[in-house]
């Protein structure tokens, strides 16, 4: 029932990060897009911390969901952010994101075969996470690019 929970969380999870940043983008600009991007990772990597220290089943499920929660969101924001890369590559972009969150989870577990302990390894890989959210914070875009692209949002809600 709760590995079940976890999937189900992608239905509405997704859909959730995503509008979360868009209504932060109508405030914040991308700026607020990247901003948000780090923080749903961030919970990411300390809901997956907790889930491996977790002592008891009722605190691990709920760390579960927490972690869940803040991974499908994280999935949803990332994709929010892709048409700003580039426009002229969409699909491009589309890929290589793809591509890299199955890569993370080829890498997951070619970790969990070099550590013997599942408790350590989901510890490594909440350390991973947190770290990789730190990488959010560096993404810039140009003015030039926040200005057209603040124009465009614009347009998007008035037409």
């Amino acid at each position: 029932m709760a590995a079940g929970t976890f999937g189900l969380l992608a239905l509405f999870a997704r859909a959730l990060g995503g509008i979360a940043s868009d209504k932060l983008a109508g405030r914040r600009g991308l700026d607020g897009r990247t901003t948000l991007l780090f923080g749903l990772m961030l919970g990411e990597g300390v809901g997956l911390l907790l889930f491996s220290q977790a002592p008891s089943v009722a605190l691990a499920i709920s760390a579960m969901l927490v972690f869940g929660l803040f991974t499908h969101m994280a999935c949803g924001a990332t994709y929010a952010l892709m048409p700003f890369v580039d426009r002229k590559a969409l699909g491009g972009v589309a890929g290589i994101i793809g591509a890299g969150g199955n890569a993370g989870a080829v890498l997951a577990g070619i970790l969990n075969r070099q550590i013997p302990s599942q408790q350590t390894c989901l510890m490594v890989l909440g350390v991973m996470i947190v770290i990789t959210a730190a990488c959010s914070l560096v993404i810039r875009f140009s003015p030039e690019h926040k200005s057209n692209e603040q124009r465009l949002y614009d347009e998007a809600l008035s037409g």
